[in-house]
């Protein structure tokens, strides 16, 4: 009896304690409420210049080479509507994966606090031996054995503690400033990307503002093999949501094959909403998310889908249509590595967790620079139909007023699409170091302070980034330093 009473107990406290904390419900859909590019007031910053930042995976190693690009935004100035100003005053989004949320999600919260407070709070803690200390706790023990509590679920309730001091998103909505910050997590189910934004809340009848930022940071960096997807619940049908108009329209573009990518993201989004009965057998009642970083590494494919679409959360071709913008820099940083593989010096099968690393990363650093490539095509095909149609009616018109062509012309952008990643170091010897820095949440001191370093150099260093800065100030950065 007393054998089975002990383990009634157990049964009890595992099935209690093993529990991830819900995401809220939506009261009511509001589309002119919540978390959204739209409803940020812009204060002093212009559209004529649109600043898009995107922060990579890789742990602390891109959480700092991240914290040292948002320096240099800080120190870099510009003058631009005749005003001198900061380049970060002029970021407009920030988009951001895994280890890069991390500064991307303080920067949403504090603002120029992070750079009195982030080092501190974050970069030169100890978080993963905290982490290993917290799961590795006797306290922890019961809540590690639920089936609905993980890994991830405990390092979320770590950053929410130690890093983001309890913040939730109504912390980050009160502010209703630019820049728009997306952290990116992975649906594990669909592989598509899952931005933490109340447009895709919206979806699961859930309230963005009420979720804690921390876990909002665990899931974009829920590393797949290392740590435990995270798990948020459906609520879709109970909140009145209506599905965009755009969405049904894309549905029934699957025989025309019109337009197959605005397809796919119709179909994700009602994989989502469609089965809303609770006895549908298609119906979604929970969504596991892992590293946003399995979906896109460089937390950039939705700003390609701002620049060629109009039916986008903060669609910035609605922008360019409307000649709102005249310059786009888009700055991205990718930390990257390329370690020695030492797996290749042996016969030795791959274990688990090798294998799974490689399988979660490898494509996605194969992709990146496809993904950059297809920034710069996006832009540069319309520019081109741009100058195109000007020469068409500049020879048209020069063969008299009777054969003047009365054709609009598009809006010209000029696009600077800046990099900043360890492969364009030009020492052989510091490239290697810095491409086989480890993927943690923990790097010595100086080896922070470094990273730091070389996210300023390479970006002052960028072939497009000091055009971009002749083309603002009319000067270009001499020896690595930026204009005055």
């Amino acid at each position: 009896m007393r054998l089975v009473f002990t383990v009634t107990v157990l049964a009890v406290l595992l099935t209690a304690c093993g529990s991830y904390p819900e995401n809220p419900p939506l009261g009511s859909y509001n589309p002119d409420e919540g978390y959204r590019f739209d409803q940020l007031d812009q204060g002093d910053n212009s559209d004529k210049l649109f600043v898009i930042v995107t922060f990579s995976g890789g742990g602390t190693r891109a959480a700092a080479l991240s914290y040292g690009i948002l320096e240099a935004l800080r120190d870099t100035k510009i003058d631009f509507g005749g005003n001198r100003i900061s380049l970060l005053d002029e970021v407009d989004v920030i988009s951001s994966v895994s280890g890069g949320s991390f500064p991307a999600a303080y920067y949403a919260l504090k603002r120029e606090a992070i750079f009195t407070e982030f080092p501190d709070k974050f970069l030169y803690k100890a978080i993963q031996s905290d982490l290993k200390s917290a799961a590795l706790s006797p306290a922890n023990w019961f809540k590690l054995a639920g089936s609905s509590f993980g890994r991830s679920d405990l390092a979320a309730a770590y950053y929410n503690q130690e890093v983001f001091d309890g913040a939730t998103y109504a912390d980050i909505v009160q502010q209703r400033r630019r820049p728009f910050v997306v952290l990116n997590a992975t649906d594990m189910s669909t592989g598509q990307q899952f931005p933490f934004i109340q447009d895709q809340f919206d979806l699961l009848c859930s309230d963005l503002s009420k979720l804690p930022v921390a876990r909002a940071a665990a899931s974009s960096s829920a590393f797949p093999g290392l740590l435990t997807p995270l798990t948020f619940k459906n609520y879709a049908g109970a909140c009145n949501y209506t599905q965009p108009v755009w969405v049904p329209l894309a549905l029934s573009d699957h025989k025309s094959r019109i337009n197959a990518a605005r397809t796919a993201r119709a179909e994700n989004r009602v994989s989502y909403t469609d089965a809303t009965s609770q006895t549908d057998p298609a119906r979604r009642d929970y969504i596991h998310l892992i590293d946003g970083g399995v979906s896109d590494n460089l937390g950039l494919r939705s700003t390609l889908t701002a620049l060629t679409s109009i039916n986008f959360s903060w669609s910035l071709m609605r922008r360019l249509n409307n000649e709102r913008i005249d310059k786009i820099l888009v700055i991205v940083v990718n930390a990257a590595t390329d370690p020695d593989v030492k797996r290749d010096k042996k016969d030795k099968v791959p274990g688990t967790i090798d294998t799974v690393t490689a399988a979660a990363t490898v494509p996605m650093e194969n992709y990146s620079f496809d993904t950059i490539k297809a920034l710069k095509d996006s832009v540069r095909e319309y520019t081109v139909d741009a100058k195109l149609i000007k020469q068409c009616k500049a020879l048209a018109a020069a063969k008299g007023a009777q054969c003047a062509l009365d054709i609009p012309e598009p809006h010209q952008v000029d696009l600077y699409p800046a990099q900043v990643a360890f492969e364009y170091i030009q020492s052989d010897s510091e490239r290697h170091w810095f491409k086989n820095l480890p993927t943690n949440f923990q790097l010595p001191s100086e080896t922070i302070d470094k990273l730091r370093d070389i996210g300023r150099t390479l970006l002052s260093q960028d072939d497009e980034f000091q055009k971009f800065l002749l083309s603002v100030n009319g000067c270009m950065p001499v020896d690595g330093e930026t204009c005055p």
